[in-house]
């Protein structure tokens, strides 16, 4: 067991809500391995970096949810090292604000959750007068974008041995320094409701309980296209209800809230950000999704079967793709046939039959006792 004198920084930022969930389950983790370990949270970009955030945060937002092609092109940018030193030379005020912050701490252990923030780590840790060790949690499971691996000279973590091949392979790093860990999720997507407590929750949340429920959700930006999808099943008087995760995006959030107002026959449920999107998840009968990892392998793990109507270009290829190799999961962007596949979905008699023997294949690992014991030891 290490010195419990140590202190832990978890560095991360709010594109998507991936990457604080894991730090946050990896915390727990820790806190339960040794309760005398101190750990704390940081936003790498601080809280008065109006720059930085508006950059990535913001930008990463309308991205994905509004500029078509936009992430596409820093994505293929950004698998080219030059590019990558380019903006790196521009994070300065990142840089003083991670050392900052480490020596107020007085820090002994970063992990870094976001390859944005990995290299202004290492250039600050590199002025500390005392040693701090640096790992990195690659929160993409399976297709990594080269960014990740930017530093040669450090301890990464990684979900698969695909995302371990691509750093030994192309980006160059020894195969020692890579760790394949269980994915980093919240226990409670670990567990299922029998029927009875589908149907309290249900009636819990203004739900009808006889009638069969859809989940739209798309992580902390919520879902590109919910509106088009909530149309569908407008124009066709949608028999099923419908629960919308709308995250950070207020726009989507209040146009959708107009919608259920509106059209008080479709029983349409819209939110922002909750703390019982478990709950939801295990009500639901299948899910409409962006292909992030944790919302993925969350609705997976809960045995629900996704159509997944988005994917960041090439970064949650491999997500969907695992979906959709283990018959557990579609890909489908056209609104019209998203709503045809969810009526196809709910109308199977055989559905849960059929499901059933898909999920019995697949096996997620999620025990973050791993990390958290690699990480105390070192």
């Amino acid at each position: 067991m290490a010195d419990s004198k140590r202190k832990f920084i978890f560095f991360y930022l709010n594109t998507g809500a991936g990457h604080i969930s894991a730090a946050r389950v990896l915390k727990d983790a820790m806190m339960k391995e040794n309760p005398d370990v101190e750990i704390v949270l940081k936003n790498g970009f601080g809280s008065k970096n109006i720059f930085t955030k508006l950059a990535f945060e913001k930008f990463y937002n309308a991205a994905c949810n509004y500029i078509h092609g936009a992430f596409p092109l820093v994505y293929d940018l950004g698998s080219h090292r030059f590019f990558q030193s380019f903006l790196n030379r521009f994070m300065f005020f990142v840089v003083k604000n991670i050392r900052k912050t480490i020596e107020e701490e007085k820090a002994t252990d970063i992990v870094s959750f976001h390859f944005a923030l990995t290299p202004s780590v290492k250039k600050a840790v590199r002025k500390i007068p005392w040693k701090v060790n640096v790992t990195e949690i690659i929160t993409d499971p399976y297709t990594i974008p080269n960014a990740w691996y930017f530093e040669k000279d450090m301890d990464y973590m990684v979900y698969s041995e695909e995302a371990k091949a691509h750093g030994v392979n192309v980006c160059g790093i020894k195969p020692e320094r890579i760790t394949v860990i269980p994915f980093l999720m919240n226990q409670k997507y670990r567990t299922t409701y029998d029927s009875d407590t589908v149907r309290a929750k249900k009636k819990e949340l203004g739900f009808d309980p006889d009638k069969k429920m859809v989940l739209l959700v798309g992580g902390g930006e919520g879902l590109p296209g919910a509106t088009d999808i909530i149309n569908q099943c407008i124009l066709h008087k949608a028999e099923f209800s419908v629960a919308v995760i709308c995250g950070r995006d207020r726009a989507k959030k209040e146009a959708l809230e107009l919608l259920s107002r509106t059209y008080t026959r479709l029983d349409l449920h819209v939110y922002g950000f909750i703390d019982y999107l478990d709950v939801l998840v295990k009500i639901c009968d299948c899910a409409v999704i962006k292909a992030g990892p944790a919302t993925l392998m969350e609705l997976l793990s809960c045995r629900k079967p996704v159509i997944i109507c988005k994917y960041i270009h090439n970064q949650e290829l491999g997500n969907m793709h695992f979906a959709v190799r283990n018959k557990v999961g579609w890909f489908i962007q056209n609104p019209r046939k998203i709503y045809a596949k969810i009526n196809e979905v709910l109308s199977n008699e055989n559905f849960e039959e059929e499901t059933r023997l898909h999920f019995a294949n697949v096996n997620i690992d999620t025990d973050a006792s791993v990390p958290a014991r690699l990480l105390l030891a070192k």
